[in-house]
């Protein structure tokens, strides 16, 4: 570790772009959310593999993220808040929100006349992929959970953004109606087991001014 490293507070300074994207990134979700590394490679533009893998070391050591026990990396807990904190104050929400914020994003809701059964979902979905949409990452905790995928050449984004036992929300960002459709199907085989009726409400968002 460099010297001028101090584990007690967070200086950006010393970072590099890359690490800075990864904490970004990040800081922007759940502070049990865990980014798998081919998803963290993908949602930073396929940055290089090693160039990947030196940055999140570099940010392990400095105990500003960890790996995640059933896989993939995530924000410390002693570092959440701060790192958090940071870049809320430095804007870096707006650099998440322009690139989904066109008029193809559509908000779903599935709910069902029984609970869902919530950790047997993300069981089930995390690490999958489905046509050219590709896993990034999850997390679980306390009932809840989420999931995110990332198109593998357009880079449009499917969002479970909240499943607890009485409702699923999926967000998609500039997803095709076919591809949203297919989507829905795999949320409904999974929950096929538990014999569930299934209700969809769908709305589309309008572009911000």
């Amino acid at each position: 570790m460099s010297e001028n490293r101090d584990n007690n507070a967070f200086s950006p300074e010393y970072l590099s772009s890359l690490e800075e994207n990864v904490l970004s990134e990040l800081s922007l979700r759940e502070k049990t959310y865990a980014f798998r590394f081919n998803g963290l490679r993908r949602l930073l533009s396929d940055v290089h593999q090693q160039k990947l893998t030196r940055a999140l070391e570099r940010l392990q050591e400095d105990n500003l993220i960890e790996r995640h026990p059933n896989g993939g990396y995530r924000l410390d807990d002693n570092s959440y808040d701060m790192v958090r904190e940071y870049y809320s104050k430095q804007d870096m929400y707006l650099n998440y929100r322009k690139p989904n914020s066109g008029n193809k994003k559509v908000f779903t809701s599935i709910s069902g006349e029984h609970p869902f059964p919530v950790k047997h979902i993300i069981s089930k979905l995390s690490g999958k992929y489905f046509g050219n949409f590709r896993f990034i990452g999850h997390y679980y905790s306390k009932g809840k959970g989420q999931l995110e995928w990332i198109h593998a050449e357009d880079r449009s984004r499917i969002l479970i953004s909240t499943i607890t036992p009485l409702e699923i929300q999926i967000i998609t960002y500039n997803v095709t109606k076919a591809e949203l459709n297919r989507f829905l199907r795999i949320i409904q085989q999974t929950l096929l087991d538990y014999h569930l009726v299934v209700t969809l409400t769908e709305e589309t968002v309008p572009q911000a001014n």
